[in-house]
């Protein structure tokens, strides 16, 4: 879908791997996971919550190993290849070990991604190395924005070597401002299905700026958590069924295992069995459901006052299957019953849930208006755990933000002349918009921006055509110009001298000599560099043997000169822009007096 697995982007992906650091903030990664084996691994946990959670290479919820994986799963012919799948450099900032984080701990994980990008691009001799921060986080309460905004900012005008994005939320419809995704220097991502079509859950805002697959994806998590996850359950074909079997089952014993039942976020997982009724849509107490398993349809209600009338009734458990308008066999998922103060309640307030999809539903419900009486069973079998590769299903735009940065990244590391704002640009000049219309029945334009899916979905191979069509240009090289004055001796330059101090005192007739040192922005010395010396307010006060000289192999020179006029003088030493190179420049001073004049202290 995201143009990331052609032959083309899967060679980039080898080629210069060196040249883009991904970094993740999350609940942890699983390390264990053999999906991460060849991946140059390292990670942090931020000051604040180190005494409680002191290590990043684990990862209890299964969130940060899934988002990490949909970048960096190695090609291995065992599970999954992710984005970039050639041995991707990434680091893992837990910063919410438990989903949650305060601001502030977010924050300084965004500057521990930070740290590490500068250290490994020292340490890997990689000075075109470019950063992707990936988070798969937010928040909509403003004083979070504000924290967000000034720290962005100031990172964003610093630095054009990072790249910031962040899942747009999973609100829907209610449009709730999410932050860092708010920002209008992240690039903020939505998520789709595998038709394209917008996800159900995912936040429509006016800051939406691109699309990445974010249902139903497949994806790496902690090898303890696969006794009990969707990939693996899904696999089983009895969690839901019937004595006796409905005629679908026994034309086809997968019917109601395909699509996969799914159990919704908040239930209780207990195995259940009991007689079959049907509730309706649940919209009031379901007054025959007493030591029953409630069948319920979808519409009218919340999923959570579904699951209440049905347990207020005396409702052992509940199937809840599709809305009518949907197409028979969607799978019904990404809901939650439950409230978090029933949840906090305990198990007593809940009874164990499965979500079907429509056709499952109306078979079930046909039976029952058919006469037959249907006992049910709705089983959450415990698997073992895997022991390789462990794999799971997970759907949010915390999924698709992982693939666009992916993309970005696996596309800016075959233009690195490029900043952060032409990746930017790139991505979504080349999106691709998919076939629908907004909630107010706007048809989706490309090229026009809309709340669904921004400009489109990613598509990483149009973007880096892109690029070579409209190749970026390496923004000029500012330089760190040093500029020393030594005393002479009376043979010429002492290189042992100690360099004077800013409005040093010098007399006329003595000599100086004029260091002039180059840095980049790394501090490597600068070699070949012309650079021009001047002095105000008069060139007759400072009188230097060359007034233009080029750096040698340790990206420095001296110059003598010879004081010949009273006053303060300022040593300029400029560097003029040119290809690639900033104009730059530094300046040290000079007090100058007369032969025997005196200096007197002030008053």
């Amino acid at each position: 879908m995201v143009q990331a697995d052609t032959a083309e982007m899967q060679d980039i992906a080898d080629t210069f791997k060196s040249k883009v650091l991904y970094c993740v903030m999350d609940t942890g990664l699983d390390v264990a996971n053999k999906e991460f084996a060849g991946v140059a691994l390292s990670g942090a946990v931020p000051e604040d919550i180190s005494p409680v959670s002191p290590r990043w290479d684990q990862d209890t919820v299964g969130h940060g190993t899934h988002v990490s994986g949909v970048i960096a799963a190695v090609r291995n012919a065992k599970g999954i290849i992710g984005v970039s799948p050639e041995g991707a450099n990434l680091i893992h900032v837990r910063v919410m070990p438990d989903a949650t984080a305060y601001t502030s701990t977010a924050l300084e994980g965004l500057q521990q991604c930070v740290t590490e990008f500068d250290r490994r691009k020292a340490a890997a001799a990689v000075p075109d190395m470019k950063l992707v921060i990936s988070m798969s986080l937010g928040s909509p309460e403003v004083p979070t924005r504000i924290l967000w905004d000034e720290a962005i900012s100031r990172l964003t005008v610093q630095r054009s070597d990072i790249l910031l994005v962040a899942a747009a939320g999973n609100t829907g419809t209610k449009a709730d401002y999410e932050y860092p995704a708010g920002n209008p220097n992240v690039l903020a991502v939505a998520a789709v299905d595998a038709s394209g079509a917008v996800a159900s859950f995912s936040t429509r805002q006016k800051y939406v700026a691109i699309a990445g697959p974010g249902v139903n994806i497949v994806s790496t998590i902690p090898l303890a958590l696969t006794t009990t996850d969707s990939y693996y359950l899904n696999q089983v074909l009895d969690r839901v069924s019937t004595t006796p079997p409905i005629p679908e089952v026994i034309a086809d014993p997968a019917f109601l295992a395909q699509p996969p039942p799914e159990p919704p976020a908040g239930i209780i997982r207990a195995d259940v069995s009991g007689p079959l009724v049907s509730c309706g849509l649940a919209s009031s107490v379901c007054e025959s459901a007493a030591g029953k398993i409630c069948l319920i349809q979808r519409g009218g209600n919340t999923f959570r006052d579904k699951v209440k009338n049905c347990m207020d009734g005396g409702g052992i458990g509940a199937l809840i299957y599709n809305r009518d308008d949907l197409p028979p066999c969607q799978r019904l998922d990404t809901i939650t019953v439950g409230s978090i103060e029933q949840q906090l309640a305990g198990p007593a307030d809940r009874v164990p849930t499965m979500a079907l999809a429509r056709a499952q539903g109306e078979a079930l419900l046909r039976a029952l208006q058919n006469g037959t009486q249907l006992t049910a069973s709705i089983r959450f079998p415990v698997l073992p755990a895997q022991t390789d590769v462990g794999l799971g299903l997970m759907s949010g735009t915390s999924m698709a933000t992982p693939a666009v940065s992916g993309v970005a990244g696996l596309v800016w590391s075959a233009h690195t002349a490029c900043g952060a704002a032409e990746i930017r640009n790139a991505l979504l000049a080349t999106a691709k918009m998919p076939q629908g219309a907004t909630p107010d029945g706007t048809t989706y334009v490309r090229g026009t921006r809309n709340n669904d899916v921004g400009f489109g979905i990613v598509q990483a191979l149009a973007a880096h055509k892109y690029l070579l069509a409209r190749p970026c240009k390496a923004p000029p090289r500012a330089l760190q110009v040093t500029v020393m004055v030594r005393p002479d001796g009376v043979n010429g330059t002492d290189a042992k001298a100690t360099a004077l101090p800013p409005d040093a005192l010098r007399t006329v007739g003595q000599r100086v000599t004029l260091i002039v040192k180059l840095r980049d922005a790394d501090g490597n010395p600068v070699v070949g560099q012309k650079v021009r010396i001047s002095v105000q307010p008069s060139p007759d006060m400072v009188k230097c043997g060359a007034y233009e000289r080029a750096t040698n192999v340790f990206g420095a020179f001296g110059v003598r000169c010879a004081v010949t006029k009273e006053g303060r003088a300022v040593l300029t030493a400029t560097v003029p822009a040119g290809p690639g190179v900033a104009a730059s420049k530094g300046q040290s001073t000079l007090n100058i007096r007369r032969a025997g004049q005196q200096t007197k202290l002030p008053r």
